[in-house]
């Protein structure tokens, strides 16, 4: 095989996945996608695996609703982003403030109102994950529906004084979006639809799949804690499952969304979004197609890749910085972590990356939480993936 072909080398990873998963290695996981786009070349994409482990029924203790077979694993498949969310959210809130409608440096009880965690909170403070809230919150256990829980959320007790710390806080990314959604009058789906996935061509992307979308997607975990089974199509983390469903047992509600986690999409929008948050479209403006947008200042997309705890004398504690909602050098070894390569990853084993310079974007979609959370990891193939896309 040419080394040379993006395609061959992500082809080779994405199996290596698979058969980990196949074989019970480390690594692994039942479904897997990796991407490459470079500017001014055909997109590189290879899939592998299907979307559960066709063993599954097999395991002790797991049953699958029904007469569920799993699916063979390709380029439309669908995958629960988890904290790639975070990136959505992230510029969701970056057109608010280009359109001077979003101040980050102000109280975020301006907006909302008592209560809040703390009145010093800014949205700069949740975006950098600063504000000392605490990483998540056991929404899915709170009584009395969204409202309950999202008051829950909105009286969360500090762990640090905002602006001490770095602590990483889905719960500050949940804020940021009831900040938005109260601030733009709309729920944060349809804020992200009209901002971001309308704009960068994201058709697909969604924190609520249709049935026939559900059975199409990547499975995550086998859940016990909460009693939900195997989960397909719906959103693996807690808080924000907690967030969007109703106690009554009917459908969660289709308006909800959360900002720190649950939006499914297939690679082609993960590399459209990555195209967006490199900011390579031809006027600058958040579209992708170069068509009017709500533009980013330049000034602020730039402090997408400027390490916000500097200011502060405060670290991430790993090897990459924190940026205006979005990490650094993420994935890159040591000694380049000073590129300008900026993304996310998320908990059930996706990550999407852009090298601000050239606009060169690398994604990698996984369900490496399936069967169980602590059954595999993909921290070699994201590092693999990063090596291939942003060579020293």
């Amino acid at each position: 095989m040419d080394d040379s072909d993006d395609t061959v080398v992500l082809r080779r990873l994405a199996d290596s996945l698979v058969a980990g998963a196949r074989d019970g290695a480390p690594e692994g996981a039942s479904a897997a996608v990796a991407a490459i786009r470079r500017p001014g070349r055909p997109d590189a994409i290879a899939a592998a695996g299907t979307t559960f482990l066709p063993d599954l029924r097999d395991l002790p203790g797991i049953a699958v609703a029904g007469d569920r077979a799993p699916l063979p694993v390709d380029a439309g498949t669908l995958f629960d982003l988890a904290s790639v969310t975070k990136v959505v959210t992230t510029l969701t809130a970056l057109t608010r403030a280009g359109d001077s409608l979003l101040d980050l440096d102000a109280p975020v009880r301006e907006v909302l109102g008592d209560p809040v965690p703390h009145p010093a909170i800014t949205p700069r403070h949740l975006l950098t994950h600063t504000a000392g809230l605490p990483s998540t919150l056991p929404l899915h256990r709170v009584p009395g529906g969204p409202a309950a829980r999202r008051d829950a959320v909105r009286r969360a007790q500090l762990v640090t004084a905002p602006g001490t710390a770095h602590a990483y806080s889905c719960t500050g990314f949940i804020l940021l979006g009831l900040l938005l959604e109260h601030l733009g009058g709309a729920p944060l789906p349809e804020l992200a639809r009209t901002r971001v996935f309308d704009p960068a061509r994201m058709h697909r992307t969604a924190w609520h799949l249709s049935p026939a979308d559900r059975e199409r997607a990547a499975a995550t975990e086998v859940q016990t804690d909460p009693p939900r089974g195997l989960v397909q199509g719906e959103v693996h983390d807690e808080a924000a499952w907690g967030l969007m469903r109703r106690d009554d047992g009917a459908a969660p509600d289709p308006t909800a969304g959360s900002g720190n986690a649950g939006l499914f999409a297939p690679v082609a929008d993960v590399l459209a979004l990555g195209t967006l948050l490199s900011g390579t479209s031809p006027t600058g403006t958040v579209r992708a197609d170069g068509a009017p947008g709500p533009a980013i200042p330049a000034a602020l997309r730039r402090e997408l890749a400027t390490d916000q705890l500097m200011p502060l004398g405060i670290t991430t504690g790993e090897p990459w910085r924190q940026g205006l909602g979005t990490r650094i050098g993420q994935d890159l070894p040591t000694t380049a972590a000073d590129a300008p390569v900026i993304g996310h990853s998320g908990f059930t084993g996706t990550t999407v990356l852009v090298d601000l310079r050239d606009g060169t974007v690398a994604v990698l979609l996984t369900n490496r939480v399936h069967p169980h959370r602590d059954r595999f990891s993909v921290m070699a193939a994201r590092r693999a993936l990063a090596a291939r896309a942003f060579p020293a």
